[in-house]
């Protein structure tokens, strides 16, 4: 007796369709990798944010410690300018200066200066092109909360792409001190995968899954405000980081600011915490208060929140330094997702192993190329489009770089610029007819864009602005970095001559 067939629950598709299908399946997953990509790129320069933010404003009067009184000068100040303006701000925030930012600033709102050691307001701070990188790193410059539960999903997705690609390849640690002949393309190409993969495991491991926590815990507090009726998300963040101080001062004078900074100094020091923001909330009207975030340079944790009375005595702290394991836990997790201890060292490791990152990403999807190339004959569109999406976003970046350093574009139109200028990139690359020239063109144009907005950075303040020596250390990076990409551009172009 003949088997019946089995019937399958889903309609007959045409065969058309079904390759328009299999295409846009195919496309999803470079977007996806290109996401993940952009995500591992700007990471590597979010690494020196605080560098970025100094080279921005290089001419700015740098201090390596600013005195108790002057800080409390300064949030008089900040205040005596919020009353003149007419306006009462929720929250004053003084920034002393640290290690990586040796400069005292202080501000309310969205409204922030620099100040000086005679307490006057200076500049206003203006770090548009780093906060353009942290926005592409945080949140792909989505709304802060969505952008937070993307990236956070991003991470999970990477940790699973690096535990799966363990398992899928057994021999991979036996593999990774092997090699083949350089001229095998898709060999070499899995060489460089499986060697940069083993090699960074623990980095390529720690990262996503520190990035995972960063995102995820905005998904974790809003499920669990949702199943208590009198809780939200700040409070649920409030359990680990903190609720601020307690005790509340009456109208009239600030809060003795200078007192608790001594205090910070005198009792705090030995446990590697130096004074970072002074916060005061309701300055100068009823229920005002003062806390102090410390910062801890050589350690995991990021600081600690110590809070005030308002005569400037000790009243009690969070516990991210002594408290339970898992609040320093939680304190550690972003210092040891972006490197933010242990000194210029160990950020030039994270750049290294973050690049290692990079390539992975970016040779992972290329053997998938190369396979499904293989199985279902060339792919020349996504083949192009990939390679504008891997070369695309670093022209972009120094197109940005360039529009705000050179012709003061406002910082908002950065991010849409980057995103549009990608999709017409990645469109026009799909209709470039050789790969070789794409990539010289995205690499070439690149490196252009950065000298041009690095040089006209530098002939704007001159040698004598240039006063923060990590103003210094960015430009000669980003010249460095240009030159790299040029070189590799036109190596690999003679390399690859006549290739369509």
């Amino acid at each position: 007796m003949a088997a019946s067939a089995r019937t399958s629950v889903w309609p007959d598709l045409s065969a058309k369709l079904v390759a328009r299908m299999l295409s846009a399946h195919a496309g999803i997953g470079v977007i996806l990798g290109a996401l993940l990509y952009i995500v591992s790129l700007s990471g590597v320069l979010v690494v020196f944010h605080a560098e970025f933010a100094r080279w921005e404003q290089p001419h700015i009067t740098e201090m390596q410690r600013a005195s108790p009184e002057l800080a409390q000068s300064a949030a008089q100040a900040v205040l005596d300018h919020a009353r003149a303006a007419g306006e009462t701000p929720h929250e004053i925030m003084i920034f002393m200066p640290t290690p990586d930012s040796p400069r005292l600033a202080g501000g309310y709102e969205d409204t922030y200066w620099f100040i000086d050691e005679e307490a006057n307001l200076g500049e206003p701070i203006d770090h548009g092109f780093s906060e353009f990188l942290i926005g592409m790193h945080y949140y792909l410059h989505l709304p802060s909360t969505l952008g937070l539960i993307v990236v956070g999903l991003m991470g999970v997705m990477m940790m699973a792409l690096v535990i799966s690609g363990f398992l899928a390849h057994p021999r991979v640690f036996r593999d990774a001190f092997r090699s083949h002949k350089p001229g095998n393309g898709q060999l070499s190409l899995a060489d460089r995968h499986n060697r940069l993969s083993v090699w960074g495991a623990p980095f390529h491991v720690m990262i996503p899954l520190t990035g995972a926590a960063l995102g995820l815990a905005t998904i974790t507090a809003l499920v669990l405000a949702q199943s208590e009726p009198d809780m939200t998300v700040t409070d649920m963040f409030d359990t680990v980081f903190g609720a601020g101080a307690e005790q509340a001062a009456p109208a009239g004078p600030l809060p003795d600011a200078a007192q608790a900074l001594r205090v910070v100094e005198q009792d705090f020091a030995a446990e590697g915490l130096i004074p970072w923001i002074v916060q005061i909330h309701h300055p100068g009207e009823d229920e005002q208060t003062l806390q102090i975030l410390t910062a801890a340079p050589d350690r995991l944790i990021f600081g600690e929140y110590l809070q005030f009375a308002p005569d400037g005595s000790f009243i009690g702290q969070t516990g991210l330094d002594n408290g339970a394991f898992g609040q320093q836990a939680m304190a550690s997790v972003y210092n040891l997702h972006f490197g933010n201890w242990g000194g210029l060292s160990i950020k030039l490791v994270y750049v290294a192993l973050g690049l290692a990152l990079c390539v992975v990403c970016v040779s992972g999807v290329q053997l998938w190329l190369h396979k499904r190339a293989r199985k279902s004959g060339p792919q020349p569109l996504l083949e192009r489009a990939w390679i504008a999406l891997v070369w695309g976003p670093v022209a972009l970046i120094g197109l940005c770089l360039t529009l705000d350093r050179v012709l003061g574009v406002p910082d908002g139109l950065l991010a849409p610029v980057f995103w549009i200028g990608l999709l017409a990139v990645t469109g026009i690359g799909m209709l470039v007819p050789s790969r070789a020239q794409l990539s010289l063109g995205l690499k070439l144009g690149g490196a252009a864009l950065i000298v041009i907005g690095a040089s006209a950075h530098f002939l704007a303040y001159g040698v004598e602005g240039y006063q923060s020596p990590a103003a210094w250390g960015v430009f000669l990076g980003m010249i460095a970095s240009a030159l790299v990409l040029a070189g590799n551009a036109l190596i690999n172009g003679r390399q690859n001559a006549g290739c369509a």
